[in-house]
């Protein structure tokens, strides 16, 4: 379901409305069963200029946000959907700032490190595995991403990210780690690429032998083309995303060293999603506390 944010203010003009687009997207239920008595049902009651849930037969209330990361968030609930929806439309923290009138960024980086964790989770929760195989052509390259050269702090190391993507499909992956060397680099490859699939890499000795692992591979000389010129083997759409994922750390405030994987994480989540990104999210907030929890 793709939403526009004109049609969000529409949807949200009120709390009674924004609750009833929430049931309609089936994010808050219509009716849900007692978690105290048996048998019982709760149903919406307006309660201190929020909605919260009640059984009529033992008076039990909970919030209708329980166990979600909107629990007990001080912002309203207009607020935290625009919030929300400026991630998934991949917003900066500065216009984000402007557009919901905050006036600092503290705010925004916690929502937005809790929305990367939980599309972390969402992933993660819905792998199809490895990528590629016979007849696909995945671009493998490795970026360091060091905090600071970013400004964003410092931290007890500088990783390096391996990163695939299949030329056909346009699935990727990526995996933070410490070196490059030809064992890390294999590993990354086999538990992310399906046999078979065609590989094409720059000329660091890391990647010698993977015809030996039940790939083909090819390569391109960077000190002397971006593109071979023999078998027109490149890794433009690799590099092009090592360049959009440096763009996106410079424009957010960064301080833990989990950081740089959990921006990777957004950008494969968003990938995949696109225009349903918001409304995935949304309909993923239920236990979303718990599953962030890490």
């Amino acid at each position: 379901m793709n939403i526009t944010h004109r049609e969000l203010v529409g949807k949200t003009v009120n709390l009674a409305e924004t609750i009833k687009w929430l049931q309609e997207i089936e994010v808050i239920p219509v009716l849900k069963n007692c978690i105290k008595c048996l048998g019982g049902h709760m149903r919406l009651i307006e309660y201190k200029n929020t909605f919260r849930w009640k059984c009529k037969a033992c008076s039990t209330a909970a919030s209708i946000f329980k166990d979600t990361i909107f629990f007990n968030s001080k912002l309203d609930l207009t607020r935290l959907l625009d919030l929300a929806y400026y991630w998934s439309q991949d917003l900066n923290q500065q216009k984000v700032m402007h557009e919901l009138k905050f006036s600092g960024h503290k705010t925004i980086s916690k929502w937005y490190n809790k929305l990367q964790k939980l599309s972390y989770i969402i992933l993660k929760e819905n792998s199809r595995g490895r990528i590629g195989g016979p007849g696909h052509v995945i671009e493998i390259d490795e970026s360091k991403f060091s905090k600071r050269k970013y400004n964003v702090g410092r931290i007890p190391r500088s990783p390096w990210v391996v990163g695939g993507i299949d030329i056909n499909t346009r699935e990727c992956f990526f995996v933070e780690v410490i070196k490059r060397d030809s064992d890390t680099l294999k590993t990354v490859i086999l538990e992310n690429v399906l046999p078979g699939s065609l590989i094409v890499t720059d000329e660091w000795r890391g990647y010698w032998g993977l015809e030996d692992l039940g790939y083909f591979h090819v390569t391109v000389n960077h000190s002397q083309n971006f593109i071979c010129p023999i078998t027109g083997a490149n890794t433009q759409l690799i590099e092009n995303t090592w360049s959009c994922m440096k763009r996106k750390i410079r424009s957010r405030y960064i301080k833990k060293n989990n950081d740089v994987t959990l921006i990777f994480a957004e950008y494969l989540f968003k990938k995949k999603y696109n225009n349903n990104s918001f409304i995935t999210i949304l309909k993923n907030l239920l236990n979303s506390s718990q599953r962030i929890n890490f």
